[in-house]
């Protein structure tokens, strides 16, 4: 699926992502991958889901912790994980953070930016974002669910 994003439609967008991410029959948690330039909205987008999973939280990349675990009010996905892949090097780097038990949680919905600096760790998202940076208010979005 292709769209252009805007701050108009991204709410709907969103909620077009997790409504067809829950028709999924799952054995493990939920993996959708994020790329896009710095800049290009992938938080952005986090944002929105998360506030369609009741999130009342406040959403800010986890750059400098690198994973953030948010309760939601949703009755699929029980938990939603946000992982910021930027400063990581290496998949293993991952790996250290427990990302086995975080796999296996087929209750948890897991965003993660960057997923070209852990790519062993990403071989298979269920659902795979791409942004790219049109103009200032534009994106284009391709999404690709396995």
């Amino acid at each position: 699926m292709e769209k252009i994003l805007t701050q108009d439609n991204i709410k709907q967008i969103s909620k077009e992502i997790l409504s067809e991410l829950s028709k999924k029959d799952k054995e493990q948690a939920t993996l959708v991958t994020l790329s896009g330039e710095l800049g290009a909205g992938k938080t952005a987008l986090v944002k929105e889901m998360a506030k369609h999973l009741g999130i009342k939280e406040k959403i800010i990349s986890p750059t400098f912790v690198i994973m953030k675990i948010y309760k939601t009010k949703d009755k699929q996905f029980k938990k939603m994980i946000h992982i910021d892949a930027y400063r990581l090097n290496k998949s293993k780097e991952l790996f250290s953070l427990g990302w086995d038990m975080i796999l296996k949680d087929k209750n948890s919905l897991v965003l993660i930016e960057w997923p070209e600096n852990v790519p062993e760790c990403v071989s298979c998202p269920m659902c795979g974002i791409e942004i790219i940076h049109v103009d200032e208010s534009t994106r284009n979005l391709k999404v690709c669910y396995n």
